[in-house]
């Protein structure tokens, strides 16, 4: 029984070593920390491995003065039309479908993730956390 108990103090100093070496290296969160995405968000650089399609979710004016390269402009006021460009470009090359907006404290992303996930159920679709910026 000896044996047993020092092979399981073993085991237990082992994995609160591990434990400790995540949490003070920043390679886990700590486990009183609030996660720093919400379900559905992507950080920009782990979007930019995707080669996604991206959605610009501004407005027009926003889009027209700036937008990443390649983004489609879909928002609450051009649905259709935005859509419709979504579709050909995504049925020609299936790839992960990113949105973005102005800001964090920006929803529109968000309402229009939600509203694709329910128009293309089987494509992979994220709001980009934080917005963006030009």
């Amino acid at each position: 029984m000896n044996s047993f108990a020092k092979e399981l103090f073993l085991i237990f100093a082992i994995t609160a070593s591990g434990v400790a070496y995540s949490v003070i290296s920043g390679q886990a969160p700590a486990p009183w920390v609030e996660a720093e995405l919400e379900a559905g968000e992507i950080h920009m650089v782990d979007a930019e491995v995707l080669d996604p399609i991206w959605i610009d979710a501004r407005t027009e004016n926003d889009f027209e003065i700036a937008h990443i390269k390649g983004a489609l402009l879909l928002n609450e006021s051009n649905w259709d039309d935005g859509i419709f460009e979504l579709m050909g470009v995504w049925l020609q090359s299936p790839r992960p479908v990113v949105i973005y907006c102005s800001s964090e404290s920006c929803g529109t992303s968000k309402r229009i993730a939600e509203q694709l996930r329910a128009e293309l159920p089987s494509a992979e679709i994220y709001s980009l956390h934080g917005g963006w910026q030009p």
